[in-house]
């Protein structure tokens, strides 16, 4: 064998042990069944802390693991503003909801399902409704005459 082989083989070898120490390192035995992570997945684990608990003998303590639990946040309705249409998608049975902001005085009015609120410059108002009616409907600032979203409910 050559020089060249044996180096060859020698350095084959450290990039096989150098792979595998980072493979292992990064493992680190976890629960990790090869699927990929998605946003909904991505969600913290709230971690045990040990905070010593008082006893009846000053002679030992014994940590107690606690789980202070974080709620998520939960993401805001999507922003309906005048100057575009915005689309917004739901299947029958979801629970509508959107919010609308107007630079003036006016009157919001989903068609279809015959439901309108007043809106002020520079306020946000909310729009939550069940989504029982299918088809495609307009929301438009009703004063003004202009389209401001497009409601789309699918059948479930």
């Amino acid at each position: 064998m050559s020089r060249a082989q044996r180096l060859s083989f020698l350095g084959i070898a450290v990039l096989i042990a150098v792979v595998a120490a980072i493979v292992l390192s990064s493992s680190g035995g976890g629960d990790d069944d090869g699927q990929p992570v998605t946003n909904a997945q991505a969600t913290p684990t709230p971690t045990p802390t040990p905070t010593p608990t008082p006893t009846a003998t000053a002679t030992a303590t014994e940590p107690e693991a606690t789980a202070a639990e974080t709620p998520t946040p939960k993401p805001e309705p999507p922003l309906v503003t005048s100057g575009k249409v915005t689309k917004l998608r739901f299947t029958e049975g979801d629970t509508v909801r959107f919010r609308v902001r107007s630079d003036t005085v006016d009157h919001v009015h989903v068609h279809g399902y015959d439901l309108m609120k007043d809106v002020e410059p520079g306020r946000t108002i909310t729009f939550s409704f069940p989504a029982d009616i299918t088809g495609i409907f307009e929301v438009e600032l009703e004063d003004a005459g202009q389209q401001i979203a497009q409601l789309r409910v699918d059948p479930a």
